[in-house]
């Protein structure tokens, strides 16, 4: 933060390009199978734990949601935190899985189709 005694204030402000300092970007996937699809990670090495926003749009059917991820090296714990959807019930629901030195946020949709899954990461530093 900066405090500014001429004027008595105090700017505050997040920078950064990728998870732990704000401005995390937006990945965008694909998805076509029922089965778990990964939909973006982080390295296990790097980073223990991370708030992820995932959004889904399946054919104009919006869903929207609020993850915590976390792991032990070995295996990922994902909850919701909150999730909300256009339609009368929830088009998908999310597992975790450690893949390969990644912890990776999994996918499960409910019905057959293609789904557009964006998803932001904001990871904390092991």
């Amino acid at each position: 933060f900066l405090y500014d005694a001429s004027t008595d204030t105090i700017d505050i402000s997040i920078s950064g390009s990728s998870g732990g300092g704000g401005g995390v970007s937006e990945n965008d996937f694909t998805v076509q199978t029922t089965s778990a699809t990964g939909v973006g990670s982080f390295a296990v090495a790097s980073h223990r734990s991370a708030s992820i926003i995932a959004q889904i749009d399946q054919t104009g059917t919006y869903q929207v949601g609020r993850y915590l991820m976390i792991h032990d090296g070995t295996t990922a714990t994902v909850v919701e935190e909150a999730s909300v959807c256009t339609g009368a019930s929830q088009i998908a629901s999310y597992t975790a899985r450690v893949n390969a030195g990644n912890a990776q946020l999994m996918v499960n949709m409910v019905g057959a189709g293609i789904a557009t899954v964006t998803t932001k990461i904001d990871t904390v530093t092991v």
